[in-house]
This record gives C-alpha cells, structure tokens and sequence, in this order.
C-alpha cells in the first residue's frame, strides 16, 4: 500500500480485512530538506514495506528515522532497514531507546523529551509523551510544518480500506472500530494517563496519521468526541 496523503507526506503499509478482524499496519516517509521515516511495519511485512520504500526513494537519501512506539507491529521491520541506513539516527523515548537500542549497535538512538521540538532541515516536529498509551515507551509526533499528527497507537481503529482514509468508511463503521479498539487496547489506562489526549487534541490537527485503522482527515471530530468522552474514565 503506498497512498500520497500530502505533497511531502507518504503512507506505506498493509491491510488486514478478515471476519475476525480489520486492521492496518501503516508507517511514513516525509520527505523535505530532509527526508523522516516515521514508524515501519511488522517484521513479517519487511520486505514488502522495504520494497514500498526504495520504489519512492532512495535509501541513502533518508536522514532520520522517528520511532514512537518500540513494540513489534512498530518497529519490527527495523531488522531489514536500519542495516541499510549507516549513519541514520533514530529519534525515539528514552523508554523506547532501552527497548530497541540493544538490538542494533550499530545505531545512534537519541532520546527525545516530553513537548521538545526537533528541526530538521525545514521540517519542524514536536513530541508528546503518551506513557500508558498504550506502552510506557508511547509517545506521538506532530508535525508542525504540515499540521499532521503522526499519532502511532492513539486514535488507531479496528477497521482497513485502501485507500487507507475516513472517507472510505461510514460514520458508523469508523467510530464502531474506534470503540473495539479504544477498548483492548487503551482500556487498561488511567484517568491521569490519559489527560495528555486533550492537550494532543487542543493542537487541531489537519490530519491524523494513525498506525492502525485509517488515516483521519474528514471524520476527525467523530474519533476526537470519542476519546474526550473517555478521558475520565
């Protein structure tokens, strides 16, 4: 799946639609003075992720990887590609930098911190620790310079299209995909933990580029309503 979501930003991954489950994997090139990875794929999806890549860039071109979250789904396809990015740091938690680090020696991990911002080339991001949500290790990017918010886990659904947009479902499939999610997987968090969703939420962005389900854009009000109904509980 390789889908053009802005003039600088491209989503590459898979869908999952099955009876038992809907469900997408989905990473990001954002390409500018400098050209990001943002999150990858699971390693039984390397090498397609890997051919996605080097069929819209080239991997020497590639400066930064931005790893929010250090679980599998996330991050396994790291195996195949930063072998092949000498010299490429990864921008991650120091949680997340204790959980990936040791597997790759040969990588500079560098911990970011909670609400910093990171320049890179023309590209500004900014980083919210999202800890709970789901992993200690969580954390979400939002990309200033093209108001997209590369949430990871949050705002994530149980559903699958491809194109991988809101506007491929109805509002009733979506915030159904929404609920089963929110429930396995943020459903063991904390009132407390949970407070960071409305400061996220407060940045108003144009575009919510998630790890699962489909990227959010014309029905974000819908997902945002619900998570603000859970924020207490």
């Amino acid at each position: 799946m390789i889908y053009k979501i802005s003039e600088r930003v491209t989503v590459l991954g898979s869908a999952v639609q099955k009876p038992s489950i809907s469900i997408t994997f989905l990473g990001y090139l954002v390409r500018g003075e400098k050209n990001i990875l943002i999150d990858t794929a699971p390693e039984k999806k390397a090498e397609a992720y890997l051919e996605e890549l080097e069929s819209q860039i080239d991997l020497g071109e590639i400066d930064a990887v931005i790893q929010n979250h250090s679980e599998g789904d996330h991050s396994g396809a790291l195996k195949k590609i930063l072998p092949k990015l000498p010299g490429v740091p990864v921008y991650c938690t120091e949680a997340c930098k204790k959980n990936l680090a040791g597997h790759f020696p040969d990588t500079e991990f560098i911990a970011v911190e909670d609400r910093s911002e990171l320049q890179l080339g023309d590209l500004k991001f900014r980083f919210y620790h999202t800890p709970g949500l789901h992993w200690p290790d969580n954390m979400v990017t939002w990309l200033e310079t093209e108001n997209i918010l590369f949430s990871n886990d949050l705002f994530g659904q149980y559903t699958a299209a491809e194109p991988p947009l809101d506007t491929e479902l109805s509002e009733e499939v979506l915030l159904q995909g929404t609920e089963s999610y929110f429930n396995k997987v943020f459903g063991p968090s904390s009132p407390e933990e949970r407070q960071v969703i409305e400061e996220i939420l407060a940045l108003v962005p144009q575009t919510i580029a998630v790890g699962h389900g489909v990227i959010l854009r014309e029905k974000i009000h819908l997902v945002a309503e619900y998570y603000r109904s859970k924020i207490k509980g």
